[in-house]
């Protein structure tokens, strides 16, 4: 059979970085609700048959977190021997490889071989179901259910079934005798229509020359009016011109009387924009003067300050050695700090080893350590801790063979636990009886079955008498003829006395026989548990006995190490004495002991020089400090004289700049207010040259000035705009034009065309539909084309016909198929299906049919027939159980794939759920189950090693099973 091995798991689902080994036969999944029962469920149909794609329902499982997504299966396959099949995250379906153990690897052609053709479908039909494919059977019908029976895989037809159901389908979809919707019904009716209208369409070629006629008269009519209204276009056009004219000729006038009334204004061009620019510029000039005189007596104010130059050069001098200031107060603080470190280190090395008097330290400080020494040292300490390793060697040896010893221990008490129940003692004691009986019963049913060969002599005796009685009544002898029918009575009674003899004892034996076979198969499942329970304990037995030899000599090796350890310690107490260590030394120091010395001594020298150092920076930074106060004159913080002496300086050199930059202002100044004084003449004198151009005195008259002059030049160009406008319009005349007069004209003259354009619309439309007509009786092509669209039709509807013909064809040649492979292949499915029925419904049902007409019948052990639909849930759920259980075993050889099983069975009672589980355990021998649940009560019926615990492998990575 094949068999799974181990699944690894890289990420899939929730579940990540797992490897869960699995058993032969039965393992059971045990885990509460979101375990990841389903998850480890779905990897292994995944990595057989791959991810789902886009287009297909099944949940593909990609972690959330992880960026993992695949794993691995290592099966055991009766062909190719151990394989392993590895699928990650690629293509659509993943990228997979098969590894063999002959070092071949492959893709999916290989994985196709190791699966023998099996596709998921094909595969879940027959090896792997769950609750959710039971719980919709009390709903169905008798037809469904029928349906369901047969396309679980018993008979290999479901396909066919589909493509059956698909083409009666179809077929209906193009015809039904009494439909409308199908094509072909609707394709009748419209030719039916098209005929009519055919018809319709022949009645109306006539009538041409009327219409002819009636196009002359109405084009002469057009001619006339479209010339009438020309004429009144142009009346219109000659109107609309003189009501422009109107507006233009008053305001002509109304413009030319005001120009006449005012007086000509003198004005200089630009004269107000050139008046304001001067006039700024004076105000601007004027206030930059003022300034200019106000910074010009700061500047004489600045000039006056006076500073020490001297002082300004030694503060520069002191300036430069900022730095050295700044360092040496860097190294004094470092210098202490690094003393501090040093002394600290010192004091801790100290404390490490032990020694806490000065005397001691000093007498330590002084005292040389050589390398033969702490070689000596080094050896006896090496002593200790390869005793040390020795002793913790052995403990965790025994503390391990202790563990084992245990679990031996409650491996015996389940072995106890599973021995055999009082009730299988008793049908072994009663078996050798039984045997006996079952032994004669076969051999009195081998002696009938000889017994019933013909009996030659009756029926010679018979054929004796019976020519008898045709001799007597030819030849007319009634005594011969009496004794003829005579010997045949007799004989014929003879033979139905001893049928009747025989056949009496027979049922009862057959019936005998039946129950003492059924017995055998019970006593020889029995034996083999009782074979397999004493081999284990055997095999257990010798575990034990090797474990305890283990352990005894671990003890002595413990003992001897201990001793050993004693005294390699001993020996380095008296070594550290030599010394002055005092105290116990901690272990972890005893390595470092000679080096740590070493480095005390290291640290004292440091210190040292550390204190001559810091007594020379101190002398010179007490030497800079006191040539600062004599500069600044005051007493400052060591930390903040350089900020003051920084600012002092600063500030004196600012003044020695301003004093330099303001005398050089002031010349510049100088220059400044005379050149502003000229502009500011310049200026006064062109805003009196305009006032005198414009023959003004002051500026109010000036600007009232430039105001009567843009009145007089705006009036002109308005009345020039207005003269070149009504020269545009062309009238011969516009001084006596009278607007109401204009007005009344155009009024009656729209009218007038209102009329015309009426008449004219009137005939163009009837000419319009003339012409329509005339075309229509000239160019109709409709009678024509819809001939040629009811022979298209016709064509159409021969092919719809030929199409439904296939359809059907198709369907009853399907369904003949259906009826022919399932009175082939059906009975030898359900040879086996009884006994396993009959198992599970604990001899309440012994056999499951097919009725004539296609449907399931169960029939009870009192001879009682039921429908399908007649039984409970749970015998339901069994009959499909007992169709797959079956079909399982007659694929055996060609299909040996595991049997995948998500909590089928959870409508079962307690006697059937044994019965079931008796089922599994047989099953378990010619083939791996794999069963899932989240039923504890379950547990029971199953050793501690072929459960596993799903709700555990959150908290694991690597091997989880319980």
């Amino acid at each position: 059979m094949l068999t799974i091995k181990k699944l690894q798991i890289y990420g899939f689902g929730k579940h990540e970085n797992l490897t869960i080994p699995l058993n032969e036969g039965v393992t059971i999944f045990y885990g509460l609700n979101e375990a990841g029962k389903t998850t480890i469920q779905q990897f292994v149909l995944q990595m057989l048959f791959g991810f789902p794609t886009r287009q297909q329902t099944q949940r593909k499982y990609e972690p959330k977190v992880s960026t993992k997504f695949g794993g691995q299966l290592t099966l055991l396959h009766p062909i190719y021997g151990s394989c392993i099949i590895e699928r990650v995250k690629g293509k659509a379906a993943g990228d997979v490889t098969v590894y063999l153990e002959d070092g071949t690897t492959g893709q999916e052609e290989l994985l196709a071989k190791l699966l023998y053709g099996y596709s998921r479908a094909s595969f879940e039909s027959i090896f792997s179901f769950s609750l959710h494919e039971l719980q919709g059977i009390e709903k169905m019908s008798e037809e469904e259910l029928t349906h369901l029976l047969l396309s679980s895989g018993t008979t290999g037809i479901q396909h066919l079934s589909a493509l059956e159901k698909k083409m009666d389908k179809e077929a209906n979809e193009l015809f039904k005798k009494t439909g409308k919707v199908p094509v072909i019904n609707q394709k009748i009716e419209q030719l039916k229509q098209l005929e009519r209208t055919i018809r319709l369409e022949q009645g109306k070629i006539q009538t041409f020359e009327d219409k002819l006629q009636q196009l002359q008269l109405l084009e002469q009519n057009l001619e006339k009016l479209y010339d009438t209204q020309k004429k009144q276009q142009q009346q219109w056009q000659y109107l609309t011109v003189q009501k422009q004219a109107l507006p233009l000729i008053k305001q002509q006038q109304m413009l030319q009387q005001a120009l006449g009334d005012d007086q000509y204004v003198q004005f200089p061009a630009e004269g107000v924009r050139r008046y304001e620019q001067a006039k700024d510029r004076l105000l601007h000039e004027s206030q930059q003067l003022l300034q200019l005189k106000e910074q010009y007596q700061l500047l004489q104010d600045k000039v006056l300050a006076t500073v020490n130059e001297q002082t300004v050069i030694e503060m520069g001098r002191l300036m430069q050695k900022e730095a050295t200031w700044h360092q040496l107060i860097v190294k004094e603080k470092n210098l202490r700090d690094d003393l501090f470190m040093l002394e600290q280190e010192i004091d801790t090395q100290f404390r490490l080893l032990g020694v806490q008097e000065k005397e001691a330290q000093n007498i330590l400080l002084g005292e040389t350590v050589s390398l033969q020494q702490e070689q000596q040292f080094q050896q006896q300490l090496k002593r200790l801790e390869e005793a040390e390793d020795e002793l913790k060697f052995h403990l965790r040896s025994l503390e391990q063979v202790h563990q084992e010893l245990d679990a031996i221990t409650q491996q015996k008490q389940r072995l106890k636990q599973e021995s055999l129940t009082k009730e299988e003692e008793h049908i072994l004691a009663q078996w050798p009886q039984q045997k006996r009986r079952l032994e004669q019963l076969r051999a009195a049913k081998s002696q009938r079955t000889k017994q019933r060969q013909p009996n030659y002599f009756s029926w010679m005796i018979l054929l004796i008498g019976l020519l008898s009685f045709v001799y007597g009544v030819i030849q007319k002898n009634v005594a011969v003829a009496i004794i003829g029918v005579v010997l045949i009575i007799i004989t014929i009674l003879l033979m139905k006395v001893v049928r009747q003899a025989t056949e009496a004892p027979n049922k009862e034996n057959s019936h005998l026989l039946r129950q003492l076979e059924q017995d055998e198969m019970i006593v020889q499942t029995i034996r083999l548990k009782k074979q397999r329970l004493e081999d284990r304990w055997l095999h257990v037995n010798d575990q034990q006995s090797e474990k305890e030899q283990q352990y005894a000599q671990l003890e002595y090796k413990i003992q001897q190490a201990e001793l050993e350890s004693e005294e390699t310690t001993q020996s380095l107490q008296q070594f550290l004495k030599r010394y002055r260590l005092q105290g116990t030394i901690a272990r972890t120091l005893m390595p470092e002991l000679f080096m740590r010395i070493r480095n005390v001594q290291e640290l004292a020298v440091k210190r040292d020089g550390s204190i001559s150092l810091l007594q020379e920076i101190q002398d010179e930074k007490k030497d800079l400090y006191e040539q600062l106060q004599q500069v600044l004159n005051e007493i400052y913080n060591e930390h903040e004289i350089y900020m003051y002496l920084r600012t002092a300086y600063l500030e004196a050199q600012q003044q020695q700049q301003q004093v330099q930059q303001a005398r050089a202002q002031l010349a510049d100044i100088k220059i400044k207010l005379q050149s502003g004084q000229t502009r500011i003449d310049r200026y006064t004198a062109d805003m009196t040259q305009l006032l005198n151009e414009a023959q003004v005195q002051n500026e109010r008259d000036y600007y009232e000035s430039y105001e009567q002059f843009e009145q007089q030049r705006k009036i002109t160009t308005e009345l020039q705009t207005i003269q070149a406008q009504l020269a545009s319009l062309n009238l011969s005349e516009h001084d006596g034009l009278i607007e109401d007069s204009v007005v009344d004209n155009m009024r009656v003259l729209e009218q007038e065309q209102t009329s015309l354009q009426v008449d004219i619309d009137r005939c163009l439309e009837h000419r319009a539909a003339l012409q329509i007509e005339k075309e229509q009786l000239l160019n109709d092509e409709k009678y024509g084309q819809m001939l040629q669209q009811f022979e298209q039709e016709k064509s159409e509807l021969q092919q719809l016909i030929e199409h439904w013909a296939t359809k059907k064809a198709v369907a009853t040649a399907i369904h003949e198929t259906l009826f022919r492979l399932r009175e082939e292949k059906l009975p030898h499915v359900l040879s086996k299906v009884n006994a396993i029925f009959q198992l599970l419904t604990g001899g309440r049902y012994d056999q499951l049919t097919i009725h004539e007409e296609g449907y399931f019948i169960a029939k009870d052990v009192a001879g009682i027939r039921y429908q399908m639909v007649e039984l409970s849930q749970a015998t339901k759920e069994q009959a499909y159980m007992a169709l797959r259980m079956a079909l399982a075993q007659t694929l055996m050889t060609s299909a040996p794939f595991p049997i995948i099983m998500d909590d089928p069975f959870v409508h079962f009672d307690r006697n059937r759920t044994d019965k079931m589980v008796q089922l599994m355990k047989e099953v378990g021998y010619e083939r791996q189950i794999l069963y899932f649940t989240c039923h504890d009560e379950m547990l029971k019926h199953w050793p501690q090693e072929q459960i596993i615990d799903v709700g555990a492998l959150a908290n694991e990575r690597g091997v989880a099973s319980t």
